[in-house]
């Protein structure tokens, strides 16, 4: 029996020898990607590997891309070696951090598989979920998304309450409609992949983007799983940050306040010049207070900078695409590992099989 696993572990030795070849050569063509964006993670990455490669097992090739968010917590030399373990595991380090969206743009332009899985490396996105996402692939589906049901034990009443109003305001006002508890966690066949990879703009906003495409969609309800290490990158800022980041990403409505303000203003002033005239003629001894006069001064204020805003985020939107500037910086990849693991010889002869190789 011992005899047995030592070569079945050799065998085993050498099929992952012979895909690290193939990824190398870019030959390597697997049937599942998983894309995982990772910005200090350290205590995450084992875990969520180790989970996604019991779960994999049973459909076929697979790979798993960590996008490394310029983390500066260890999370790289954790990847590294997962992939030094096992080549199917796979990362992307960038120079800094750039952002979640970006995180996911590299791993879609880098995975290889004819379906990719976009998912977070919290756990919060249960990998549990992913043989029914596969499932509905398989059935014919090109977009399989997850959509997360709110579950007060999961969920904390804040996010649940801001969750539901940026996507009753996102429905109103843009050009997509996302259901509620949607999340980048999906799986997009590879032609919704090439399809976003042919996208050279800089603000991608993904959950919409994948509904702007257009293709059939498949929801699949999941209860948030809970962080196993760390803490949440999101706070107030980045979530408000978030939600205006894709309002303005699919949606001119809100320069078209402008229009409905100028109304409301101007309604206001011809209610104002009647007061004023009525006042004159009727009222004996009228006091002309401060109050009115700042209160509308206030207003007016107020709706021109809102308005100064909303055109100054659309203007610096097209400053970011019109320099032409990357999304992202790719400081180093699991390929150097690959070289050097490929470069001498591998060969499973008595000898290593007797010493367990």
């Amino acid at each position: 029996m011992a005899e047995v696993a030592t070569i079945a572990a050799g065998s085993v030795e050498v099929e992952r020898r012979a895909q690290a070849a193939k990824q190398a050569r870019g030959q390597f063509r697997p049937t599942i990607s998983v894309v995982i964006p990772a910005f200090n993670e350290a205590g995450n990455v084992g875990v969520i590997a180790a989970q996604l490669s019991e779960i994999l097992a049973g459909v076929g090739t697979w790979e798993i891309i960590f996008v490394d968010d310029g983390s500066v917590d260890g999370t790289l030399e954790a990847l590294k070696a997962l992939a030094q373990r096992d080549p199917r595991i796979r990362f992307i380090s960038f120079t800094r951090n750039f952002g979640h969206q970006a995180a996911l743009q590299a791993g879609l332009r880098h995975a290889q598989g004819a379906a990719v899985i976009v998912m977070d490396c919290d756990l919060e996105h249960p990998p549990q979920l992913i043989p029914e996402l596969i499932a509905a692939w398989r059935g014919g589906a090109k977009v399989v998304t997850a959509q997360r049901r709110d579950d007060p034990a999961a969920t904390g009443l804040f996010k649940r309450v801001t969750s539901g109003m940026f996507y009753r305001l996102m429905n109103a006002i843009g050009d997509v409609r996302i259901e509620a508890g949607s999340a980048d966690f999906m799986l997009l066949d590879r032609v919704a992949v090439d399809a976003i990879s042919r996208f050279e703009t800089s603000d991608v906003f993904l959950r919409g983007l994948v509904r702007w495409l257009g293709y059939a969609q498949v929801r699949i309800p999941y209860t948030q799983g809970t962080r196993t290490a760390g803490e949440s990158k999101y706070s107030m800022r980045k979530m408000i940050d978030f939600a205006i980041f894709g309002i303005v990403s699919h949606s001119l409505k809100p320069l078209r306040i402008a229009i409905y303000l100028s109304a409301v203003f101007a309604l206001l002033g011809v209610g104002l010049l009647v007061y004023s005239v009525v006042s004159f003629l009727f009222v004996p001894r009228t006091v002309v207070g401060w109050s009115s006069i700042m209160a509308a001064i206030a207003i007016l204020g107020a709706g021109q900078f809102f308005m100064l805003g909303v055109i100054g985020e659309y203007i610096g939107r097209i400053l970011r695409e019109t320099r032409k500037w990357p999304t992202f910086l790719v400081e180093e990849t699991e390929a150097a590992l690959l070289a050097q693991a490929n470069d001498p010889p591998f060969a499973v002869g008595p000898r290593d099989l007797a010493a367990g190789h």
